[in-house]
């Protein structure tokens, strides 16, 4: 087509102008600041913070901690007991291995001496110059304060009959541990019933954590909350014929007993999962 005998371009497309886009300024990447040097804390501060801790957990006073004291004959007034929570008095040898039995009293429930020393940060036992401290680890002390004697041969009571030698992962593999049973809901089986069961497990305890798909470490603790020992140990309680002199009389069937047995741990690991479900959601906050 023509206007006054022109031929008509076609039109060419122009797409519709945009702003620029915003410039932003580059910024490096910096790496993380390196971490906080953990500082060690003495002793006194260590047991003082977790008694006030126990005591206002349990709502106590100082003088009922006092009071509970005197039933050990024990002086001890509220204001050092005050005093011992800020670290403002020394702690003898007799006065930390009382504290556990007279918060015991106080609170109306078990108090370890392990309670009293709950913490991650390095422990010293002195107050001399940093440069003449060697700090030890916290649950380091805490296993030592809760393990078993150490058992020496006869014929050299005086030296061991194994070199002394530190695993530097058992203290690894306690955490893990304990963190398990934990999560389990588990965490207040008493620590010398663990140690019990534990050391009285075999593979009985293995086969049937297998088959109920928890730790075998939650199994234990589980059969150390009901009895006081081992699966393996209750097991064997519970075959023993009732009468000596009657060995073969009204011997209950292995079956019948391991499945009671299994029934009986099934039944209070599925409470603790319970209980601890439940006290998730109670501390969960509330949504709006």
């Amino acid at each position: 087509m023509s206007v006054d005998g022109a031929t008509a371009q076609p039109a060419i497309f122009a797409p519709p102008a945009f702003d620029a886009p915003p410039a932003f300024d580059v910024v490096p990447i910096e790496a993380d600041d390196p971490p906080e040097p953990v500082v060690p804390v003495p002793l006194r501060d260590l047991v003082g913070r977790n008694l006030h801790r126990l005591r206002l957990d349990g709502v106590v006073s100082c003088e009922d901690v006092a009071r509970a004291a005197r039933n050990h004959g024990l002086e001890w007034t509220p204001a050092w007991i005050a005093a011992i929570e800020r670290a403002q008095k020394p702690l003898s040898a007799e006065q930390v291995l009382a504290l556990p039995v007279v918060l015991s009293d106080a609170l109306g429930h078990r108090v370890a001496l392990a309670d009293l020393l709950l913490g991650d940060e390095p422990v010293l036992f002195s107050t001399t110059p940093a440069g003449t401290r060697a700090p030890v680890a916290a649950a380091y002390l805490r296993e030592v304060v809760t393990a078993a004697p150490y058992r020496r041969a006869f014929a050299a009571p005086g030296l061991p009959t194994v070199p002394a030698q530190r695993d530097e992962h058992a203290l690894t593999r306690a955490a893990t541990k304990m963190r398990e049973i934990s999560r389990a809901g588990l965490g207040d089986v008493d620590i010398r019933a663990l140690g019990r069961a534990e050391a009285g497990a075999t593979e009985v305890e293995e086969k049937l954590a297998r088959r109920l798909g928890v730790p075998p470490i939650v199994l234990i603790a589980a059969a150390a909350s009901l009895w006081g020992h081992s699966l393996t140990e209750e097991r064997a309680a519970r075959l023993a014929p009732p009468d000596a002199e009657a060995p073969d009389a009204d011997l209950p069937k292995p079956a019948n007993v391991t499945r009671k047995l299994t029934a009986e741990l099934t039944a209070r690991l599925t409470a603790a999962a319970d209980n601890t479900a439940a006290a998730r959601e109670g501390a969960a906050p509330d949504e709006a």
